[in-house]
């Protein structure tokens, strides 16, 4: 009795810090969802195009800007290991932003033969937003590790505000590459809230860097083994983009970027949230050789039940939705997601849960997985027998499906031979 007691007090918390985090960022992403009417009959499907591009660039380039060691910020057990953490990470992703600038400089041109209308100064705001984005990311891992759910949900909301604004303002006034301009002020604002949060909550004082240098080599496994894999992961989730964008025009990016977007809602707004709690949790139950299936066999069970709901809405009311948000011309962007919406709910249920490997250290298992998965995506690349959008769509979520359903497995299988070899009182 008393162990189900405590389970339902640790399922009940479990469950407000989820809704916390969920409730930020529902709020977050109601201010761009409401734009989209707007900015989809204000700027063309080629400007979309430009602008996806451009976030896939800036995803792969944020996974690794900070060598993936913002992932140790929630594992030490004293926080001032954490705190020099996070100056560690701080330190390397102000080096990435310098290499990312001046590789930037060196390949203007290649970039404007690709790109009509960008300038110099447009290109240089893609290390800009990766520098803030990670900036906020650093300090959002560390609020979370303090528990304080609020605060980052509030901090993603002064992002969505200021993003939308600005994007609002330069779309009336027609002003070229106004996506891009607003994405970036709204990663600024983003950092600038976070770091000012937590210098209020914990002052970042007496680093040392003989401790920086002991988190640096203590955890140099998450750049050794999750590093890479977690590049071919973001490069996986955005290669339709450079996919389509290599066998078809800027158009079909456009309207995929909206056909994703929409997709990625229960994503944004459940799975981060149950992501970053999860970790957090599973790492403080490791720590302490308690038992973690009962705390992710529920979550599994939630995140079925609202696929399943995902699925059947697009299924049947997809391409009604598209054209009522971005209007008669965006058709294409149902059709789209009436193929694209099984990957997307199947990465739903077990993506949340993709960092439980990295609590148990489980890197390499998880780096074989990747790279197994960027083999397949990119083998897509070199089919040209196929020449119908969609049927790279069905190949593409055939994949994805597959690979996601054998990581539930992989994650399933770890969590219990580590219940079954560690945990104590069994």
């Amino acid at each position: 009795m008393p162990n189900l007691k405590n389970f339902k007090v640790s399922l009940k918390s479990l469950g407000k810090d989820i809704f916390v985090l969920s409730a930020g960022i529902l709020v977050a992403q109601i201010i761009p969802l409401a734009l989209q009417p707007f900015l989809k009959r204000t700027f063309t499907p080629e400007e979309f195009g430009t602008y996806d591009v451009f976030l896939k660039t800036f995803s792969i380039l944020v996974a690794l800007s900070c060598l993936k060691y913002e992932n140790a910020i929630l594992l030490p057990k004293k926080d001032s290991d954490s705190k020099h953490v996070v100056f560690l990470c701080l330190v390397i992703s102000s080096l990435v932003f310098v290499v990312i600038t001046i590789l930037i400089i060196l390949f203007k041109d290649y970039i404007f033969s690709r790109f009509e209308g960008l300038t110099l100064a447009t290109l240089l705001l893609l290390p800009i937003s990766v520098l803030s984005y990670t900036v906020f990311n650093i300090f959002n891992m560390y609020l979370i590790r303090r528990r304080k759910f609020m605060l980052s949900s509030t901090s993603k909301v002064s992002r969505r505000i200021s993003e939308g604004f600005v994007q609002l303002i330069l779309g009336l006034g027609s002003v070229p590459n106004g996506l891009l301009f607003g994405d970036v002020v709204g990663n600024v604002v983003q950092a600038v809230f976070t770091f000012w949060k937590v210098r209020v909550l914990s002052p970042l004082k007496f680093i040392s860097w003989n401790k920086i240098k002991k988190v640096f080599f203590e955890y140099r496994e998450l750049p050794i083994y999750t590093l890479t894999p977690n590049i071919l992961n973001t490069f996986v989730l955005g290669s339709l983009t450079f996919l389509v964008l290599s066998k078809f025009d800027k158009a079909e990016v456009g309207y995929l970027e909206f056909t994703q977007k929409i997709l990625s809602i229960p994503s944004v707004f459940i799975s981060i949230a149950i992501s970053q709690v999860v970790f957090q949790r599973v790492s403080q139950l490791i720590n302490k050789r308690e038992k973690i299936l009962p705390l992710i066999i529920p979550v599994v069970f939630f995140l079925t039940l609202v696929s399943i709901v995902f699925i059947l809405t697009i299924e049947f009311y997809g391409i009604e939705i598209f054209t009522l948000v971005g209007g008669e011309d965006w058709q294409n962007s149902g059709e789209y997601a009436q193929i694209l919406v099984y990957s997307s709910a199947t990465m739903l249920i077990f993506s949340p849960l993709g960092k439980i490997l990295i609590a148990l250290k489980k890197f390499k298992t998880n780096s074989l997985w990747e790279i197994l998965k960027f083999i397949a995506i990119v083998s897509l690349f070199f089919i040209d027998e196929v020449t119908s959008i969609k049927e790279y769509l069905k190949i593409y979520t055939l994949i994805i499906v597959f690979f996601y359903i054998l990581y539930g497995g992989i994650i399933l299988i770890n969590s219990y031979k580590y219940q079954i070899e560690e945990v104590k009182d069994i």
